[in-house]
């Protein structure tokens, strides 16, 4: 009578095959999850950044009350326009020093929009931004990113206001992300 004492090879190569498999879906597993992570981590940084150029329009709203596409807050891409594209701002702006009188609310207006524009390429992947309004009392404030990592910024929502932020594909399976706020000042 024959005993058998042990593993044969062909039944160790089927548990390594079952481990090797369980693995690879521990580890597309823990993709998912950091992907997942840094989508909703940009999400937030988004909504902070949507905030804090909502609170800078309340803090200077009479020059957002009277905005035109050269001055005040409205702005069509932050990446094109030509205020805030390519600008960074030093230590000697009019506006870095509160006593100085020079800084205008004008000119304040643009500060606050160059550096909403730098915050946004420094935070967000792609990133870029506009400001509309149809009355000068209620304004919308857009942002949208290159979420999926794809290298463009394509959304599913048509922004008509935006036209030169996004490529609009209602068809596109993963859209990057447009977040929109309304302030009323």
């Amino acid at each position: 009578m024959k005993t058998h004492t042990g593993f044969t090879l062909i039944e160790v190569l089927i548990a390594m095959l079952v481990l090797a498999i369980g693995l690879m879906g521990l580890a597309t597993l823990q993709t998912y999850s950091l992907r997942a992570n840094l989508s909703a981590y940009t999400r937030g940084q988004a909504t902070q950044l949507l905030y804090d150029m909502s609170d800078r329009m309340r803090a200077n709203s009479g020059t957002a009350r009277t905005s035109t596409a050269t001055t005040g807050y409205l702005i069509d891409n932050t990446l094109t326009n030509s205020r805030t594209a390519s600008k960074t701002l030093d230590g000697t702006h009019a506006c870095r020093n509160t006593a100085n009188t020079t800084c205008t609310n004008t000119v304040l207006a643009d500060y606050d929009l160059i550096e909403w524009s730098n915050a946004i390429a420094a935070t967000l992947p792609m990133g870029r931004a506009c400001i509309t309004s149809t009355d000068n009392s209620v304004f919308t404030l857009y942002i949208t990113w290159d979420d999926n990592r794809s290298g463009t910024v394509v959304t599913d929502t048509n922004l008509t206001a935006c036209t030169t932020i996004t490529t609009y594909d209602s068809t596109e399976k993963n859209p990057d992300p447009v977040l929109t706020m309304s302030v009323q000042l």
